[in-house]
């Protein structure tokens, strides 16, 4: 096989667990990859990783950790893929499938991963599938287009690029809906963190932190793996009992006051990935976005008229009208968390936070999500506060707050956005 016969894999919804893929690992290949034909791949993805982490859990197989003699669940996640590489190569295959490699990543960690990967690439041919273009490997140089497993385009990246690849420039049209009712009325500032430090045994996570957020802010969080962001939204939320003795204001009160977990949580509306793992039900676009009049998952209780029309005109404005009777768990994941946003949204919260929101969203996806947060920041009274390593195209930010790693603890600076 030829050493520097590298592909890159366009799809969209092709899992690590489809047939074409574990074909592929095996060598029963296309006559488009017959390179790799009777070849044995090794697969370098969140899914492997899931595997050896179920083996830790239910057999005590320890394989990925064995030599830090702990598990594997408590690495973060640049330590996890370095020993997934690790482990993989030491299999030695005569091919590595990257699955997303970089997703999650922080600057430090994707620059590591993407060192060793160029070293590897010299030795041993790298298939890489991605849905963001700039996590492209420069070495490769050989394309595929796959949709519903199989092949519709295989050549050279320049050919595919000019041929499929534009850039998405996406504008939301229509206005952001108005609530139901009147917004409650909270003074400024909204949350203010006040030399605010957290220490977990020996170890201090964040040190003097100090960040005032106001109403109607938009801010972006960021700052590497480990430094702190978790932390600092779980004070936000509530879920932290470290907040309590700390000079925090949260919607007005000081935190430890008397307000309830819940006189908290009714503030905000909360995003994460992980979230669509809650809604594997029966729960239609319409009852989902529906739920967030009421905080459930899912609805159990017949909706009003004012409350389906409400539901209508988030679900035309993220360009679902089509789906408003669909499934949610069948929705590809753009679409899924755009419906998020949706059911956060219908109460215009005083907060919304984005954990990560793009996380396994291909680019023309993220662009769609970026629009319509820039949408609900422009026109909306909610704060925003978006958290992401990555600095999204097309997407507004007014102020970043960036934590920084120190011996002593994470330090918080704020940049402020032309």
């Amino acid at each position: 096989m030829r050493k520097n016969n590298h592909w890159t894999i366009f799809s969209n919804g092709l899992s690590m667990k489809s047939r074409f893929i574990q074909d592929l690992l095996k060598g029963d290949v296309p006559e488009e990859l017959d390179d790799f034909k009777n070849k044995r791949g090794a697969l370098f993805s969140t899914y492997t990783l899931e595997q050896f982490i179920k083996e830790e859990v239910l057999h005590d197989n320890f394989q990925l950790s064995e030599a830090a003699q702990r598990s594997i669940k408590t690495f973060s996640s640049g330590e996890q893929r370095k020993a997934l590489l690790q482990h993989l190569l030491s299999s030695k295959p005569d091919f590595l499938v990257l699955d997303n490699a970089f997703d999650m990543l922080d600057a430090t960690s994707q620059q590591n991963l993407l060192i060793q990967l160029v070293e590897i690439s010299k030795n041993l041919p790298i298939i890489q599938r991605i849905k963001r273009k700039d996590n492209l490997l420069s070495f490769i140089k050989n394309a595929l287009l796959v949709e519903n497993e199989q092949i519709v385009f295989a050549g050279s990246l320049s050919d595919y690029m000019n041929r499929y690849f534009t850039e998405n420039a996406f504008s939301m049209e229509g206005n952001l809906p108005a609530p139901l009712s009147e917004q409650v009325i909270v003074s400024n500032p909204l949350i203010q963190f006040n030399n605010v430090s957290v220490s977990y045994g020996d170890r201090t996570i964040v040190d003097n932190i100090n960040w005032t957020i106001n109403k109607g802010d938009f801010w972006q969080l960021k700052g590497p793996n480990g430094s702190g962001k978790t932390t600092l939204l779980t004070m936000i939320t509530g879920d932290n009992p470290k907040a309590y003795g700390q000079d925090l204001i949260l919607f007005g009160n000081k935190r430890g006051t008397g307000e309830s977990i819940w006189d908290i949580k009714k503030k905000i509306g909360y995003i994460t990935p992980s979230m669509t793992s809650l809604f594997r039900g029966w729960n239609s676009v319409e009852k989902m976005v529906i739920s967030g009049l009421v905080d459930s998952i899912g609805l159990y209780q017949k909706p009003t008229e004012l409350q389906r029309k409400l539901a209508d005109q988030w679900i035309k404005l993220i360009g679902l009208g089509e789906h408003k009777h669909t499934r949610f768990s069948t929705l590809g994941e753009g679409q899924q968390c755009m419906v998020l946003i949706a059911r956060a949204m219908i109460k215009h919260p005083s907060l919304l936070i984005l954990d990560e929101p793009t996380h396994g969203l291909d680019d023309y996806n993220a662009s769609i999500l970026s629009a319509l947060v820039n949408k609900i920041a422009a026109e909306g009274q909610t704060t925003i506060i978006f958290v992401s390593h990555r600095k999204e195209p097309g997407l507004n930010p007014k102020k970043v707050y960036e934590l920084q790693p120190d011996k002593t603890g994470s330090k918080g600076i704020i940049i402020q956005n032309s």
